[in-house]
């Protein structure tokens, strides 16, 4: 095994029995050792110091995680229930006869705290506003899920206060991040992209015809299941609700996807969610999106529509998804799409 495999299986597992393989304290300290004498700073070359000090510290957390899963006899289990069932949860509740167990924090959100969980036999998310002030954006945020029915749209179970803090709970979406995407996949075929954003442009286009303008689409926001090209939208707390009124107004601006001539104080626009996924395009398919610079090796038809998608003119998300069938038909042919290919590893 060289460095660079080492640093892929590392980088891309997310439980020890992905890193060490065996089940037995034996086994996984002579799989830890062999990962030691590849990893180390004082082994690898100069050029991969810093990588190798990164790498050591990943490889040092799963070695003490194995340890600790084989104790609790969860070291090999697969099934994500199971691990869960096999922690003592954080905090419960009892809703309407129905137990709510929540045993591990996820993530943050830009007002809000993530937590796994379970419900019967349900993979649960827990959103705790951050802080009480943020309130009301969580209260409108269920109220607008409440409303919403659309398969790249989450779907919303209850809410509930916790310690005088609004949350809300909803079933877990299926799909991985685009930064867990990317690093098992690579970088997305003008083909795949296109399947990509055909769900996007779906989902923002059924908002849109509900008067309802994201406003906060960018990387954090969008998981993307490899299989089916399906794609989750989340994050609704900075949703606009009745954009189409005068004094409706942004509630968040991202440097990255938000388009230079909005401001907080702009009239809100549908241009803002549509040109926030064409960069979400430009990111999948590896090209540069402060520069919109897009790989050459994307057919020049798909690279135009992308382009359109950034024009301060495209308010229209369904006579866009029209736009976009058209061209990858015309591109690709009308065969039905293949799953996306995990990038191989010589191991």
């Amino acid at each position: 095994m060289s460095f660079k495999e080492a640093v892929d299986i590392l980088t891309s597992a997310k439980r020890p029995f992905e890193v060490f393989g065996g089940y037995s304290e034996e086994e996984i300290k002579k799989s830890y050792h062999g990962y030691v004498k590849i990893c180390h700073p004082d082994i690898v070359n100069n050029e991969y110091k810093d990588m190798a000090e990164k790498i050591m510290k990943i490889l040092n957390d799963f070695y003490k995680r194995a340890l600790l899963e084989l104790k609790k006899g969860i070291y090999d289990l697969t099934d994500e229930k199971e691990v869960l069932k096999a922690e003592e949860p954080l905090f419960t509740f009892t809703i309407r006869n129905k137990e709510y167990k929540f045993y591990k924090y996820l993530y943050s959100e830009d007002i809000a705290d993530i937590y796994e969980g379970l419900c019967e036999d349900d993979i649960v998310l827990i959103k705790i506003c951050s802080d009480e002030n943020d309130n009301d954006l969580i209260k409108n945020e269920y109220q607008t899920l409440l409303k919403l029915n659309h398969a790249s749209i989450p779907k919303v179970i209850t809410r509930l206060k916790v310690n005088d803090k609004e949350a809300l709970i909803m079933y877990k979406p299926d799909g991985l991040s685009i930064e867990e995407l990317l690093r098992d996949y690579g970088y997305l075929s003008g083909e795949h992209i296109c399947w990509v954003l055909e769900r996007l442009l779906s989902c923002i286009g059924y908002l849109h015809s509900l008067k309802i303008v994201h406003g906060n689409i960018k990387e954090d926001n969008i998981l993307i299941n490899p299989d089916t090209h399906n794609v989750i939208l989340k994050d609704y707390s900075l949703c606009i609700i009745n954009a189409n009124e005068k004094d409706s107004t942004y509630k968040i601006i991202n440097d990255s996807y938000t388009p230079t001539y909005v401001s907080k104080d702009s009239k809100v626009i549908p241009n803002t969610d549509i040109y926030a996924v064409g960069k979400i395009a430009i990111k999948l398919l590896g090209g540069d999106i402060d520069r919109v610079g897009l790989p050459i090796n994307c057919d020049i038809r798909v690279r135009q529509f992308i382009r359109k998608l950034l024009d301060q003119n495209s308010n229209d998300a369904w006579q866009l998804w029209d736009e976009l069938i058209k061209i990858r038909t015309e591109v690709y042919g009308s065969k039905r799409f293949q799953t996306l290919r995990k990038v191989r590893r010589n191991v």
